[in-house]
């Protein structure tokens, strides 16, 4: 088949893939129903990067969430690296943004291709000895932190703001089209929650330079960076897609230039570069260019690592564990600290958790937010419960049902009521029957449990020279989980007169720290 076919079924398959991951990022919404209908992690669940960190995790593997991720990892040691050419959706952005943006035509000194495999022997390494750094250099949870934390908030500012104004201010033949669509937006593409996120910007500017890379070569990021692209290269070294001639031809040389992986070279086709984008086989202005299968080795096999580069990445790696594991442990004294109900022991949680957002964009109540220091290093991005920001929803099982590697269990609805986060502990000097003898019931109406968690004593107070019956309120330990809603609707201004803190967790009994 001539370039052009190749070429434009690819573009479309690119585009296909990166419109399904977008649907499904939609999808992954309270719609009305506490089931999600659709697999909305899908993305992480053929994730190879995602896989690996769960096997390296104490516990038993997720075989029923993370078989697909084994399926493609079978797939590229068959025919190659076709994921990040044809699915990867960082990768079809890149492509889209070189095409705005201009592509770089500086060629990097080719040591630059061993980094990427530097850094996942690094954090395999790092792995192993206990500390999970997948998740922080992962494309697909790049992209989908991108997603969640930044571009959605603002589509979701930007729309809300255009159907206040066209409301509030009618324009003939506009606002009626406008108005008329709003009831598609909010029930397909905006978020039940007006989401708003800590880390947004931060977030932002690493995915924005992920793509101005491209103004220095072209997919810089793949060739240079990808971990996952050098878990797939290895995989890939002896796959049965072999490209003919394996090498550039003497009168042309044109593959040098203009191959978006540089995978071909003056000597070979190095598989474990190649992204099966198939253009070669139409620039070609002989058409020589063919790719068939069958198992004719190329001299393309080999990874080309230093023995100083591969010693150095491993000790940096096992490195890090003992220097994270010598910080103090904040997770067990900052009593603030909360994680989604049904997650595991913080060390295990820690090591599962590859920081892919899907619990925040699914939270119902806005509590969810990626952790900057709270949890120390090693839980940078991981999804910390803010009750002031937002509340964990009494009813809502939805951040089990979406995290691809089990890091929150999935619990039914009896379970999740049972599940305890934490409890409420009352700030007195705040608190306004205690600190200024001024009824208030806001935490008590609010308290979702079936049995009140926050109940009143009625006592004589002396307010002034005035003895007042006032309504205190107390609680009740063991009705309390921690849910927050009562830290959220607090009407103080500032600090919450109330606070939830990690006490009594239902995960702490497992926790191997403990």
């Amino acid at each position: 088949m001539r370039f052009p076919a190749w070429r434009h079924v690819r573009m479309a398959f690119q585009i296909l893939c990166l419109l399904a991951f977008l649907w499904l990022f939609l999808q992954t919404e309270y719609r009305g129903s506490d089931t999600l209908r659709y697999p909305v992690s899908l993305l992480f669940r053929i994730d190879p990067l995602a896989a690996l960190a769960d096997a390296l995790a104490p516990g038993a593997f997720g075989w029923l969430l993370l078989w697909p991720a084994l399926l493609l990892l079978a797939l590229t040691a068959l025919f190659g690296r076709f994921f990040c050419g044809w699915i990867c959706p960082l990768g079809t952005t890149l492509d889209g943004v070189g095409k705005l943006v201009g592509r770089g035509r500086i060629s990097p000194r080719p040591a630059w291709r061993r980094v990427k495999y530097y850094l996942l022997l690094s954090m395999t390494a790092a792995a192993l000895f206990g500390v999970q750094l997948f998740g922080l250099l992962d494309p697909l949870s790049i992209f989908l932190r991108s997603l969640t934390f930044s571009f959605n908030p603002a589509f979701n500012l930007v729309a809300n703001s255009v159907f206040d104004f066209f409301y509030q201010h009618p324009v003939p033949l506009v606002s009626p089209l406008v108005n008329g669509s709003y009831d598609f937006f909010r029930d397909h593409l905006l978020a039940f929650h007006p989401p708003a996120y800590q880390l947004a910007l931060l977030t932002l500017a690493i995915f924005l330079g992920i793509l101005l890379l491209e103004r220095v070569e072209r997919r810089f990021w793949c060739k240079n960076l990808c971990p996952l692209g050098a878990l797939l290269g290895l995989c890939s070294r002896h796959s049965l897609t072999t490209r003919v001639p394996a090498k550039v031809c003497d009168d042309c040389r044109r593959c040098l230039s203009d191959c978006r992986s540089g995978a071909v070279t003056e000597t070979a086709h190095r598989k474990d570069e190649c992204l099966l984008c198939l253009d070669c086989s139409g620039f070609c202005p002989a058409n020589r260019v063919v790719f068939t299968l069958g198992s004719r080795p190329t001299a393309g096999g080999r990874v080309d690592l230093t023995r100083r580069g591969l010693m150095t990445s491993l000790a940096a790696g096992a490195l890090v564990a003992p220097v994270t594991g010598s910080a103090p442990n904040l997770w067990n004294r900052d009593p603030y600290l909360l994680r989604p109900p049904g997650s595991l022991a913080e060390a295990e949680f820690l090591r599962r958790c590859i920081r892919c957002g899907e619990c925040m964009k699914v939270c119902i109540g806005g509590a969810l937010h990626p952790a900057l220091l709270q949890a120390g290093l090693s839980g940078f991005y991981t999804p910390l419960l803010v009750p002031r920001i937002g509340y964990c929803e009494y009813n809502c099982t939805l951040c089990g049902q979406v995290c691809p590697t089990g890091a929150i269990g999935l619990l039914n609805l009896a379970e999740k009521q049972k599940a305890v986060i934490g409890i409420a502990v009352f700030d007195t000097d705040r608190c306004l029957p205690f600190a200024r003898g001024e009824e208030c019931l806001v935490c008590e109406e609010h308290c979702p449990t079936g049995e009140k968690a926050i109940v009143f004593d009625e006592r004589e107070v002396l307010v002034g020279s005035e003895m007042r019956r006032l309504k205190v309120p107390r609680l009740i330990k063991s009705r309390c989980v921690g849910c927050g809603i009562c830290e959220t609707r607090c009407p103080l201004e500032g600090a919450s007169a109330i606070r939830v803190i990690n006490e009594g967790e239902s995960r702490r009994a497992r926790d191997l720290w403990a």
